[in-house]
């Protein structure tokens, strides 16, 4: 199993559907940069756990939120809000082999 990692500011219109694609999931995290709209209300209202942190750029935002937020699993998936993983994708998550300790990462075609 996989733990997500959603990266938002600002994304009410488009969390829904990206909270929806991973309701499979058991460790669903959304990394928020301070939105002033409901996306944090949303995100608790789904059950994910929430973290906010101010927004510098995206890859120290991605890096910060892999060493300090607690996740359930070893591996996590990043998408963003307005991505969605969709049932194929779910399918072959759910049918890998995270044992694996010669594989470091995979890569998703967007």
């Amino acid at each position: 199993m996989v733990s997500i990692l959603i990266l938002t500011k600002n994304e009410q219109q488009d969390l829904p559907g990206c909270l929806q694609s991973v309701s499979w999931c058991d460790d669903v995290h959304v990394f928020d940069s301070l939105s002033d709209d409901d996306t944090v209300k949303i995100a608790t209202a789904s059950g994910a756990k929430i973290t906010q942190k101010k927004f510098e750029n995206w890859s120290a935002h991605q890096n910060w939120g892999l060493a300090h937020i607690n996740f359930k699993y070893p591996w996590v998936l990043y998408i963003d809000a307005d991505e969605r993983v969709s049932e194929g994708l779910k399918q072959a998550i759910l049918s890998l082999d995270f044992t694996k300790s010669e594989v470091v990462a995979y890569e998703i075609q967007r």
